[in-house]
């Protein structure tokens, strides 16, 4: 009987993680649905943004204000309004952390916005121990908390909105990380910490929870209708939260002017496209399996349709995403667009081949159509030009490996691998951005 009870549980809070995850549908779409190939891109620039074919990089610049708006417009909703940022308190945690490796920090951010109103957010920041010289921050936001992110007791539960599986002392935990991986709530803070890289973690939830009944006051938070057509959904307030943390770390001279280094996984991978294309500071971007309204292209059949993501998600994006349910093709702007603008920064995409639901060939053949702006660049060699042949040196590249959606270590060994190829840039000057 006991063990009954504990199988009941266990498959109980399994299903819980799924729907909080992703749609359960993607465990169950077989791989030989997955187009392992390219195949032919829509052409960079849509109808509006320009009249004809782009011809020279000043003219791309030139057109990359409308192309955002249009983003924001049909797929994302508007940024937040601006806010300055003040540090207002400093706090060491923790000066031997992982067994002397790194020190730890508590920042706690006030983020005042145009009309006086105030809203605080807190940060850890984690230095690499006996590492001289400014260092790349590697940006995480965590949906568990910063405690529940960097596998420590220093901060304590958060006070904000967290999802069922991350209560400490659940059944679901073990189970996820089975299925989804070691890495899906947390990252190797250890290997990270090895190669070089200072962590910047946040609990998103202080600023933008992921939950349909809590947006709208979220909205009202920031002085904002919820609405209104315009307003931003979830994705976009999370790529504003970035751009934020970004204002302080990039007073923090211990840090590299032009070391910024987004990292997402699943509905994160596609805010930090998203603040990436908005943001140029963003030095360089690391998104897994971002999947529908992230880096794969829509109408090909394999991946989320927006019908679904929009029905289980209806926060995440603007309202008008959802009217393009009944015609993809419609859509006037596109994952390629969306890459095509963080040009010519670093991008990294990862998948796994039997997730299906994210279609990481869709991204795959995102990632061809936006190489058009890297070239304006000069900066499109080498180039990836197989899905299954994972190019480091490249500035847009996808990294596949088995299995279905979640986080593993070898997603992070080639995260790593990635953003050790491209050191040399963030150690040096954006020019060019």
């Amino acid at each position: 009987m006991i063990l009954a009870l504990v199988i009941v549980s266990l498959a109980a809070a399994l299903a819980v993680w799924v729907s909080a995850c992703t749609p359960a549908r993607h465990l169950i779409v077989t791989a030989d649905r997955q187009a392992r190939g390219p195949a032919a891109s829509p052409p960079l620039m849509a109808p509006g943004f320009g009249q004809g074919a782009v011809s020279s990089l000043e003219d791309w610049q030139a057109r990359r204000t409308a192309l955002l708006a249009a983003l924001d417009e049909h797929i994302y909703g508007a940024a937040p309004p601006l806010a300055r940022v003040r540090l207002t308190a400093s706090t060491p945690v923790d000066a031997a952390a992982y067994q002397g490796a790194a020190r730890i920090e508590r920042h706690a951010l006030e983020m005042t916005l145009e009309d006086g109103r105030t809203i605080t957010q807190t940060l850890a920041l984690v230095l690499p121990a006996n590492v001289s010289g400014p260092l790349p921050v590697i940006l995480v936001a965590s949906d568990c908390g910063i405690d529940a992110a960097l596998g420590t007791e220093v901060f304590g539960a958060p006070d904000a909105y967290r999802h069922g599986y991350c209560e400490a002392g659940g059944l679901l935990s073990p189970v996820a990380g089975f299925v989804f991986g070691d890495h899906v709530l947390s990252p190797p803070v250890g290997e990270i910490l090895a190669r070089g890289y200072a962590l910047a973690v946040w609990h998103e939830s202080d600023i933008g929870p992921d939950s349909p009944g809590l947006h709208a006051a979220s909205l009202e938070r920031l002085g904002l209708d919820p609405d209104a057509d315009g307003r931003p959904g979830l994705i976009s307030l999370w790529a504003w939260t970035m751009s934020r943390v970004a204002d302080h770390l990039a007073a923090d001279e211990r840090l590299l002017p032009n070391g910024l280094v987004l990292y997402g996984h699943s509905r994160r991978a596609k805010a930090v496209l998203l603040a990436a294309a908005r943001d140029r500071r963003f030095a360089m971007v690391l998104a897994l399996q971002p999947g529908t309204g992230g880096g794969a292209l829509h109408g090909d059949g394999v991946g989320e349709p927006v019908a679904s993501i929009t029905q289980a998600y209806p926060h995440w994006f603007s309202r008008r995403y959802a009217e393009y349910a009944a015609d993809e093709a419609a859509l006037p702007v596109d994952a390629h667009h969306l890459l095509a603008l963080i040009a010519p920064r670093p991008v990294l995409l990862g998948g796994a081949w039997r997730d299906t639901w994210s279609d990481p060939a869709g991204a795959f053949r995102a990632a061809q159509g936006a190489r058009p702006a890297w070239a304006l660049y000069a900066a499109d060699e080498p180039w990836q030009a197989q899905m299954d042949a994972f190019e480091p040196a490249s500035r847009l590249a996808i990294h596949m490996r088995g299995g279905l959606h979640g986080v593993r270590a070898s997603d992070w060994r080639a995260i790593l691998d990635f953003a050790d190829a491209h050191r040399a840039r963030l150690e040096g000057d954006a020019g060019g951005q």
